[in-house]
């Protein structure tokens, strides 16, 4: 009678481990899209760039958007067969382009950037349906104000280059920025605030950004700066005159 009570539930958990294994079998094999938005990492050599991916379908087909804060770039070149997202991102000259496979809720594959010149380089990438947060899964309540105009100046490095103005928009702890004077910073960077940390990033099918920084106690901003067109540079921001 012991021995019978001790092994009911030994055979219940097995059971339902049986039905976990056979569920995540079930979505790993599930090879067709899913419509919806998509939190999508690239892994670069400076770190990850997140940014969004939405699925759509209209008239029977699928289209892309490529998102950075507000700002939602189209892709119409899409193809989806046999479980694989291939889809060419726009652009003048030579294309970038983006392939996956899919499984269940998850994309995995690689972004391929082109270059002037006719150099590519291919950034892993993985996106999970359903997340919509960029760099911080749970937000912090007690962040530093870096909403208005600065001013950066890169450190280092070859040559000079004449500093650049910057212009944060801040809610809470989302943040964004858009670079004016930076040949390749073209449109808005997103990202957050987490404390004194600050994380944007922009992702267009062109160029690949990464920005991190964080707060001195002189109130500058510091930290380093990634783009797949200019590589790696450290660079210093203080706040600027309006305007």
């Amino acid at each position: 009678m012991t021995a019978s009570r001790h092994a009911r539930p030994l055979a219940t958990l097995a059971l339902l481990s049986t039905v976990a294994c056979l569920v995540g079998s079930c979505e790993s094999r599930n090879r067709e899209l899913q419509a919806g938005g998509y939190r999508a990492v690239l892994d670069l050599p400076d770190g990850q760039l997140p940014f969004g991916l939405v699925v759509e379908t209209e008239d029977d087909r699928t289209v892309l958007f490529i998102v950075n804060g507000n700002e939602r770039l189209r892709v119409d070149d899409v193809t989806v067969a046999d479980g694989r997202l291939r889809a060419t991102l726009p652009g003048a000259g030579a294309r970038s382009t983006l392939s996956a496979q899919v499984a269940g809720h998850r994309l995995e594959g690689e972004v391929n950037l082109a270059h002037q010149g006719g150099r590519r380089d291919a950034f892993p990438l993985r996106a999970t349906l359903g997340q919509s947060w960029r760099f911080f899964e749970t937000p912090s309540t007690d962040n530093a104000d870096i909403a208005g105009r600065w001013v950066l100046s890169f450190i280092g490095g070859k040559g000079s280059e004449a500093a650049s103005a910057v212009e944060f928009s801040q809610a809470f702890e989302r943040v964004t920025a858009t670079i004016s004077g930076a040949a390749d910073a073209p449109g808005l960077l997103a990202g957050e605030l987490r404390g004194d940390e600050l994380r944007l990033s922009r992702f267009d099918g062109n160029v690949a950004l990464l920005l991190r920084a964080r707060i001195g106690a002189d109130g500058a901003l510091v930290g380093e700066y990634w783009s797949s067109s200019s590589g790696h540079r450290r660079f210093r921001a203080v706040r600027g005159p309006a305007g």
